[in-house]
């Protein structure tokens, strides 16, 4: 009689789920409503990385030095993600390993994308009024377009 559990028998994510979580990682976008880890270590210094980027977004001026830490930082970031999509992709890993990779990935795009928007003055309330400022903008445009339409009709 055979036993039947296998306790001591690792399950590795296959073909298709690897493909899906790089696929997912990969896409535009991916990052977006994902968290930003609460911290990440890279070449041995520790960052906490969703303190940062809440305080860095609570500020109106960044300090020159704040300006050069985050340029720095960012392709640090990104070069971390790149690690772990390669070990996602190459390494046999577990389900558990590689949704912990995935997630790690996708969160440092995230910290990454948002430290980049924050140097270029996309964040707060100016980069929201911005934003509406340009649907105004559209939607201006539209009716214009609309009303033109209107009249070659008639």
């Amino acid at each position: 009689m055979k036993d039947e559990k296998n306790t001591n028998k690792t399950e590795y994510i296959g073909y298709q789920e690897r493909n899906k979580l790089l696929w997912s990682l990969r896409s535009d976008f991916a990052w977006a409503g994902k968290k930003i880890p609460e911290g990440v270590e890279i070449d041995g210094e520790e960052y906490r990385l969703r303190d940062m980027v809440r305080e860095l977004g609570e500020k109106e001026l960044l300090s020159p030095d704040e300006t050069a830490d985050i340029r720095a930082l960012i392709p640090k970031l990104k070069e971390k993600a790149k690690a772990d999509e390669e070990l996602l992709e190459n390494e046999e890993l577990t389900a558990a390993e590689a949704e912990s990779l995935y997630e790690e990935a996708i969160g440092l795009l995230r910290a990454a994308m948002d430290l980049k928007d924050r140097l270029e003055g996309k964040v707060g309330e100016k980069g929201a009024a911005e934003f509406k400022r340009m649907l105004n903008t559209q939607k201006l445009v539209d009716e214009k377009r609309f009303q033109e339409l209107i009249k070659s009709l008639k």
